[in-house]
């Protein structure tokens, strides 16, 4: 099985020659392509002066992450296709366990890598929901020795990587782009559930990142992203009765979060309560303006792949955050 990776770059420095320098030395050859999405620092230059192999698209503007993933998307032709992060290393066998992971596993459409950090603090290993689609990495900030590291069926691949069959990707159809930041990708992994391909976690193909180096930790703007496009896709996925809950569900999260939100974000910047609750704002008011536009989405998605209410219900119960 042949393999394409795609890497999206936005001001990836040295890290984004890193991560193409590492799948170079995988034990079984990969194709690299990168999409830059109109950076502003020379990541660009420092990777075509390297000399390292792979194919270099350039935007002239920012398309957001689920736009640079639907145009990798248009690029890659191979079996199993990967999207990913610029600030990836990749373990030198990571793609020689993947491939034996599909193998293995006929049935999946997706194969799921362990992101961790190098201190050996993990990313994810699953996603698990609120019922108001609010999701959470499981084992996210636990200690490798911590966490549940078996091969296992999961909802989906966490968002810093994700390995699929060419199948799959076709049948989920593109990403949304006017989501731009966040929650794209798993309003893309319900579509491949919804169409009949699992995932499976793969603790032997290994991926370390360190989180958030283009969207900062705790920043309203990834709080206004996040929050938007779980509004929306909850009213594209969930039961009727489900959706008029999310506001009940919002301040109750909110209430319990807002205890252990930091004085600043992940860059040093000072975190006021007006403009998180400000991003919050924002965020309710796009979704509601765009409330036809959601359930035009919803009644194209019956359509594609049947009762979706009660298919994402068995979903999220499957994965429900406890």
């Amino acid at each position: 099985m042949n393999i394409d990776v795609g890497i999206i770059n936005y001001n990836g420095g040295d890290e984004l020659t890193k991560c193409v320098r590492s799948l170079m030395m995988q034990t079984v050859p990969v194709r690299v392509l990168v999409l830059d999405n109109a950076s502003s620092d020379n990541s660009i230059a420092v990777l075509k002066s390297s000399g390292l192999r792979c194919k270099i698209i350039q935007s002239d503007k920012n398309l957001g992450y689920a736009g640079a993933c639907n145009q990798l998307l248009d690029n890659m032709n191979s079996e199993i296709q990967v999207l990913c992060n610029m600030d990836l290393e990749f373990d030198s066998s990571w793609a020689e366990q993947l491939r034996d992971c599909f193998a293995r596993h006929p049935e999946a459409g997706s194969v799921a890598s362990l992101v961790m950090e190098k201190s050996g603090v993990v990313n994810a290993v699953g996603v698990q929901f609120g019922p108001d689609l609010f999701a959470k990495n499981e084992a996210s900030g636990l200690d490798i020795s911590e966490a549940d590291v078996r091969e296992k069926e999961v909802f989906g691949c966490y968002g810093a990587v994700m390995s699929f069959r060419k199948e799959a990707a076709v049948a989920a159809g593109p990403m949304d782009a006017s989501f731009f930041l966040f929650f794209e990708e798993t309003e893309w992994y319900f579509r491949h559930n919804l169409a009949g391909f699992k995932t499976i976690f793969c603790p032997s193909a290994k991926v370390f990142h360190e989180r958030s180096m283009t969207t900062v930790r705790y920043s309203p703007r990834k709080l206004y992203y996040s929050e938007r496009n779980r509004l929306r896709s909850a009213v594209r996925l969930l039961p009727a009765g489900e959706i008029v809950k999310l506001p009940f569900y919002a301040v109750s999260r909110y209430l319990s979060m807002a205890k252990g939100v930091p004085g600043q974000s992940g860059d040093g910047k000072k975190l006021s309560k007006a403009s998180i609750c400000g991003a919050l704002a924002k965020a309710w008011t796009e979704a509601i303006f765009m409330l036809p536009k959601e359930l035009a989405t919803r009644n194209r998605y019956e359509k594609q792949f049947g009762d979706v209410s009660t298919k994402v219900k068995k979903i999220t119960e499957t994965y429900f955050l406890k």
